[in-house]
């Protein structure tokens, strides 16, 4: 499902041209859509770097024990945070789609 954005919508209530990311010319790294794609980039860095770090332990490389399973809980907490962010905007989705109008 598309959903276009509102456009031409300020605090004031008049018409004119918006800004930021709503029309589509919005800097990438700026607002939530921003913020939310460096969280999931540094995310998928962190699960990246414990399965190295795994693939390291396993291939007799020079990682300890103690590095790899704190290598595997720091992914285990991006994941898991990812997961919460993911239930949280669904959630706050449903909720304005059962608004009534």
């Amino acid at each position: 499902m598309l959903v276009n954005p509102v456009i031409g919508a300020n605090a004031a209530g008049a018409t004119g041209p918006s800004t930021g990311a709503a029309d589509g010319n919005g800097d990438a790294g700026t607002g939530f859509a921003g913020a939310l794609a460096k969280a999931l980039d540094a995310a998928n860095q962190t699960l990246t770097a414990a399965d190295q770090t795994a693939a390291s332990y396993a291939a007799g490389g020079p990682v300890t024990i103690d590095q790899l399973m704190i290598a595997e809980q720091q992914a285990t907490l991006a994941l898991d945070l990812v997961v919460q962010v993911r239930d949280r905007v669904v959630n706050a989705y449903q909720s304005v789609m059962n608004m009534q109008v």
